[in-house]
């Protein structure tokens, strides 16, 4: 079939719009990807309320939600958890565990030692609860002894998935059984990406909570812990409270412990 050459400069002209349309859409396309902002949710948890230390109320004043993770035997313990709930903070249990290091006087007056039968840490885990009602989780302050023993995490985790409760790996260990063990028993759990403080210096702690949030940004959410008391208080809450501009921008959303958990 002859085609005239009106008609082939017709079908040339509709060949060129196509390409010149596609490409423009395209190069549209690019530029909307290039102008999006990337996003992605940090949750922060602050270990060691139940003592009143230094930085709980200005850590509790903060304008962002966070998890407070309250020392269930401790002198305040029930006063910081009802604290935090009135301040709009979500509450876990910090679980005081037995260390490969370290002395067992550290742990505190009760916790979870390698030596209890199972009933004896179900039932320590069980007052936890009682003590902290409003605990929707649990993390392990120490606890690389604990969280390397599948015996021992497992009576707790048992009483954790009784309360409908998840549970946050700290990483005191790289030897963790914990992710295997929750996903066995079907509890909800995340680990810590970065620790924050443990330091007075100020800069340390934005360094670590900007590293955070890149973690965030790039995996879509992490999880960062701090502390109140000589770990961090005052000085962790300054760092949080100067970034979180600077971090909203980059597009991170502050979020709960259980906003991550899967």
């Amino acid at each position: 079939m002859k085609i005239s050459w009106k008609s082939g400069l017709c079908y040339l002209i509709l060949f060129a719009f196509c390409f010149m349309g596609g490409r423009m859409t395209a190069q549209r396309q690019a530029v909307r990807a290039a102008n999006m902002t990337p996003s992605g949710k940090l949750a922060i948890v602050i270990d060691d309320f139940g003592y009143n230390g230094n930085g709980t109320d200005k850590m509790l004043a903060l304008p962002i939600p966070f998890t407070a993770a309250v020392m269930p035997f401790s002198e305040y313990s029930g006063e910081n958890a009802k604290k935090a709930v009135a301040a709009g903070k979500e509450v876990i249990i910090h679980m005081p565990m037995e260390s490969t290091m370290g002395k067992r006087e550290w742990v505190g007056d009760k916790g979870i030692f390698l030596d209890m039968t199972d009933d004896e840490i179900k039932a320590v885990v069980e007052e936890a609860y009682a003590i902290l009602p409003e605990a929707v989780g649990m993390n392990n302050h120490m606890g690389s002894a604990i969280t390397e023993s599948a015996r021992c995490l497992g009576d707790v985790l048992d009483i954790v998935k009784e309360k409908n409760g998840f549970f946050i790996d700290s990483v005191t260990t790289c030897n963790s059984v914990a992710k295997d063990l929750t996903a066995e028993k079907g509890i909800p759990f995340f680990k810590r990406s970065v620790f924050l403080d443990g330091t007075n210096d100020v800069e340390t702690v934005k360094k670590n909570l900007r590293k955070a949030a890149a973690i965030a940004l790039k995996e879509g959410k992490a999880l960062a812990i701090g502390h109140v008391g000589p770990e961090g208080g005052d000085v962790t809450e300054r760092a949080i409270e100067e970034l979180i501009p600077e971090l909203e921008k980059q597009g991170i959303t502050f979020v709960t412990a259980g906003d991550l958990v899967e």
